[in-house]
């Protein structure tokens, strides 16, 4: 579904960079005994739970980050199996791909390098965190209408859990008693999905959303999936700008990301000027 894999788009590129190193590095590891933090095998190679954190972004919400935890396990499941026959079939990286390995660890070793020369634990003061969200207001304008939303999908019916759900008012308490918040999965969110696109929800969603009041919760709505439920917490029209609590974390990265592009620029430009460099442009003219 489109609703959850919004909001993970933004750690799309930092995953499939973190999560080519787990496939290079760590499905070579063997070991007699299996460790007890295993979290997938795929005959005697394994993922450790810490490895896999390593791809998980901190601040991320909840539900997010076991969603993409179960994503990247699958991932790295398909990716070993294909990975051990290639290698029981005698296959080797060809020199062009043996140039992007190279190339690869080079890069991992320059980020290395300059997380540990700079730092990158950058202090930034509320002061700074409120001039930059009054001076780029723009940049958090909804582009659409936007929803706060609590989901429970049930795969098959149960009319004790109906009948509970009718006299809650917090939907998110019946999520987390029976534990549906740990099945949550990428396609199949479970609990408090944050603002969302209207857009980006189905159809039968959004008919049932307009008709509901702000705290309501919504009958079972039907589908191929099973029996999903729906409390409204806020809508916010398009146009109107984001909360600073709701982009704060947000403005936390961007700031600390140019502190550190900042000091990385400069860092460069002191190494450039000890090394020799020449470039031959002339070879690659036509």
């Amino acid at each position: 579904m489109k609703y959850l894999s919004a909001s993970i788009k933004g750690y799309g590129k930092y995953v499939a960079i973190t999560f080519l190193f787990i496939i290079l590095i760590w499905s070579c590891e063997k070991k007699s005994q299996l460790p007890e933090d295993m979290v997938a095998q795929v005959n005697d190679h394994y993922l450790l739970k810490e490895q896999l954190d390593y791809s998980i972004p901190a601040g991320l919400n909840k539900d997010v980050a076991l969603a993409l935890r179960k994503d990247i396990i699958a991932k790295w499941v398909s990716t070993d199996v294909l990975y051990q026959a290639a290698l029981a079939e005698g296959f080797k990286l060809s020199p062009k791909y043996s140039f992007f390995v190279e190339q690869y660890r080079k890069a991992l070793l320059v980020q290395d390098y300059l997380e540990q020369k700079l730092g990158g634990n950058y202090k930034i003061s509320p002061t700074e965190i409120n001039d930059y969200y009054r001076d780029h207001q723009k940049e958090f304008i909804r582009t659409q209408d936007e929803v706060h939303l609590i989901h429970l999908l049930l795969e098959q019916r149960d009319n004790a859990i109906f009948k509970e759900i009718g006299q809650t008012k917090d939907l998110l308490t019946i999520v987390k008693k029976y534990y549906f918040d740990q099945k949550s999965t990428r396609e199949r969110p479970n609990g408090d999905l944050g603002y969302v696109a209207l857009n980006d929800l189905p159809a039968i969603f959004v008919r049932t959303l307009k008709r509901l009041k702000i705290g309501a919760i919504s009958r079972p709505i039907k589908t191929d999936q099973g029996y999903h439920f729906l409390q409204l917490l806020d809508w916010q029209k398009k146009g109107t700008v984001r909360d600073l609590q709701l982009v704060k974390n947000d403005i936390l990265i961007r700031l600390r990301q140019e502190h550190f592009q900042e000091e990385k620029e400069k860092l460069l430009k002191e190494e450039k000027a000890k090394a020799q460099i020449q470039t031959y442009l002339s070879k690659i003219q036509d």
